[in-house]
């Protein structure tokens, strides 16, 4: 290719390649892939957290009135660790990390919550259906009820779910979208 081919011809694409972004291959044939985002990574992907490698096992797709959520269940293979991220693009992307708690619960819910000497205060109240794809399961839906609250500071929040006759409580808070790195979307995108 001379100077004036290069400066007036076709322009080279670029795609991203396995390893994420930040690690660009070149390629003359293909076209811009979309960057890695926690929102389009999939069962068997890999995410990166805190210097430890999480595979996804499990992906939840919440839809109420036409807003999605997604909420992932992430281990450590090596350690067994468990961790559950959720990520929802309200305007701007907000993640959280989440944890099962035990707390003593029966409906109807309160408006107010206690756990560790912190108040929570209910924020949201719903129902949602959700799209579950699992490494172990064909996907399928399933209908869920959901009450969210936060603590006075906005930091920490609770998370309740009720699936069928059971209660899933899980207490989180808010990272900002760098502290993860997606190392395989476990899809199509990387």
């Amino acid at each position: 290719m001379g100077f004036f081919d290069f400066l007036f011809g076709k322009p080279k694409t670029y795609q991203q390649t396995a390893l994420g972004s930040g690690n660009r291959g070149l390629s003359t044939t293909s076209t811009r892939r979309p960057e890695a985002s926690i929102l389009n990574v999939q069962v068997g992907g890999v995410i990166t957290y805190n210097a430890t490698d999480f595979v996804v096992r499990n992906r939840y797709v919440y839809e109420n009135h036409g807003f999605e959520w997604y909420s992932f269940h992430l281990v450590d293979t090596i350690s067994g660790q468990k961790l559950w991220i959720d990520a929802e693009d309200d305007d701007e992307l907000e993640i959280s990390l989440s944890q099962p708690v035990k707390i003593d619960l029966s409906l109807p819910m309160q408006t107010k919550l206690f756990h560790n000497g912190s108040s929570f205060y209910q924020d949201e109240h719903g129902y949602a259906k959700v799209l579950i794809e699992s490494e172990d399961s064909e996907p399928h839906y399933a209908e869920v009820e959901f009450w969210d609250y936060s603590d006075d500071e906005d930091q920490q929040f609770l998370g309740v779910e009720r699936w069928g006759n059971e209660l899933e409580i899980s207490l989180g808070h808010y990272i900002e979208p760098f502290e993860l790195s997606i190392l395989s979307t476990g899809g199509d995108y990387a």
